[in-house]
């Protein structure tokens, strides 16, 4: 595979002057703890985009921007200023709907289910009214190359698709499914949105995701029904009262809707069908041969309308001009976080003031060392990556990229903590595009010069994910993403500056700067 990242790093070494390593001093935390802290703060009142905190919050950076001295960032609408304002979409359903249509000729039967305990919807920003037959089609998965496909040899096109979340054997690790999809380069193909696509690009009209013996628990009795990522991390008591919205940009491309049906629903919608979920599960996952079959006699209408409305956000983004301006590498982390809830101030400490912070610790190293790069330094404050990475992805897509090259992306979320099993605090995540491994090798290098090296965790992705690198990535742009764990505050009013690692912090900004200064310099 051709390496993307060694190009650049040949163009630098031999275009400009070697670039030593010792000529900007190392982050410390008076670099950082006293940002940290004020972005932390009650004032900021959570950060929420679109919130009057997140508007405080940029102005903070923004001052903090200016007072470093950093220039206008390139990529903003206009270079003379550092807001890159835009807007988003917050929207959710409303009143949505699932009957169940049985019609065999001879009979003809209705029944309506109910929201939020037996389905719940999710869509995308307009609303809508389905009404066609069902396709059951295994796990939803395509992969012809690895020789499995749920949806060949079946049409799907003007029909609702029935689908088991997650992939064939799931749960056993000896079955040849798992075999075949347990690792992590084909977590792709049993993504929901990958299912969603599939399903869409074959005339499908929406899906229905249901649980299979190995998967994700349905939807039990009066459960507050949200989407799996909410519930996988929410405290339902703290965010008592808290109003949920899905967030886009204004020119997305959405996919079709998605159902969750819950546990009861999902037996009625299959009776009589002959499916067995869990048999059915099992079959495949020890044959690796697709069952999808049409549901004869069964219609189901879906419908939603939708609650919307367009608010106005900001990424706060700076530079420091390179020699070749043309060429950039883009220092960047999210300031927003989940804001107020049930009164309660999710002030995001670590996710992701602490990024933030340290972002902005470089940019002051940098820009006080009195040297220029040999390309631009941008460094970025990005919003609304609670809200599904809108802030980095606007900017990636709004970039020029037919005068300006980005050479690499450096991402911190959540620097300042680790996780309960990193009890000597040793741990660093970092994740790089997928076949970028002289950047790996790089990273490691510089981690053995520390005084106290850390034990990495190094990863890859083919552009998915949950930070802001993942715009980057999805145009083939390296990135290194930075993390140092997840902990029992995260997305909790817990997330406080007092539970803050902050030798912690300053080792991994060292690192980082170390990697900086040797990309710039040769590889």
């Amino acid at each position: 595979m051709r390496n993307p990242v060694l190009p650049a790093l040949l163009f630098i070494l031999f275009t400009f002057p070697a670039f030593t390593q010792s000529v900007v001093p190392d982050p410390g935390r008076k670099d950082f703890a006293g940002n940290l802290g004020f972005l932390s703060s009650d004032w900021m009142e959570g950060r929420e985009a679109g919130s009057k905190g997140s508007f405080i919050a940029a102005d903070f950076i923004l001052s903090q921007m200016m007072q470093t001295g950093l220039e206008p960032g390139p990529g903003t609408r206009r270079n003379r200023q550092f807001f890159q304002n835009f807007n988003i979409v917050r929207y959710k359903p409303v009143n949505t709907g699932f009957s169940l249509v049985e019609n065999s000729g001879k009979s003809y039967s209705r029944r309506d289910l109910i929201p939020e305990q037996d389905f719940i919807i999710e869509t995308g920003p307009s609303g809508f009214q389905i009404e066609a037959p069902l396709v059951f089609a295994g796990f939803g998965i395509s992969a012809p190359k690895a020789g499995y496909n749920d949806l060949s040899g079946i049409s799907v096109r003007g029909c609702i698709v029935v689908v088991m979340d997650g992939y064939p054997g799931e749960n056993d690790t000896l079955s040849p499914g798992w075999k075949l999809f347990g690792n992590d380069s084909m977590n792709e193909f049993y993504r929901l949105e990958t299912k969603q696509r599939n399903a869409m690009e074959n005339g499908a009209l929406a899906l229905i995701v249901v649980s299979g013996s190995g998967s994700l628990s349905g939807f039990e009795g009066k459960q507050v029904n949200k989407s799996m990522a909410q519930s996988a991390f929410s405290k339902i008591k703290e965010e008592a009262g808290y109003e949920d919205f899905n967030y886009a940009l204004p020119d997305d491309q959405h996919l079709i809707p998605v159902c969750w049906l819950g546990k009861d629903a999902c037996a009625e919608l299959l009776k009589e069908s002959g499916i067995d979920l869990k048999v059915t599960e099992e079959r495949i996952a020890d044959r690796l041969i697709p069952e999808s079959v049409t549901l004869k006699g069964k219609n189901v209408i879906l419908s939603a309308g939708i609650k919307a409305e367009t608010m106005l956000v900001r990424n706060v983004i700076g530079h420091i001009r390179g020699v070749d301006t043309t060429r950039s590498i883009v220092i960047g982390a999210h300031y927003d976080h989940l804001g107020l809830r049930d009164q309660l101030i999710y002030n995001g400490s670590d996710d992701n003031a602490s990024g933030v912070a340290g972002m902005l610790a470089l940019a002051g190293v940098w820009q006080r060392s009195g040297k220029k790069p040999p390309c631009n330094l941008i460094f970025a404050a990005w919003t609304a990556e609670e809200k599904g990475l809108l802030g980095s992805t606007f900017f990636v897509r709004n970039f020029s990229f037919d005068n300006h090259r980005i050479l690499l992306n450096m991402n911190f979320d959540m620097i300042s903590r680790s996780a309960p099993s990193d009890v000597d605090s040793k741990v660093i995540s970092i994740g790089f595009l997928k076949g970028t491994s002289d950047l790996k090798r790089m990273a490691e290098k510089c981690n053995g010069e520390l005084i106290r090296p850390f034990t990495l965790d190094l990863w890859e992705t083919a552009g998915h994910g949950g930070s802001d690198y993942v715009p980057f990535a999805l145009r083939k742009i390296p990135v290194m993403s930075f993390f140092s764990g997840f902990h029992d505050d995260y997305h909790s009013p817990r997330d406080v500056y007092a539970k803050s690692d902050l030798m912690k912090m300053e080792s991994i900004l060292i690192l980082a700067n170390k990697i900086i200064t040797v990309f710039l310099s040769s590889y």
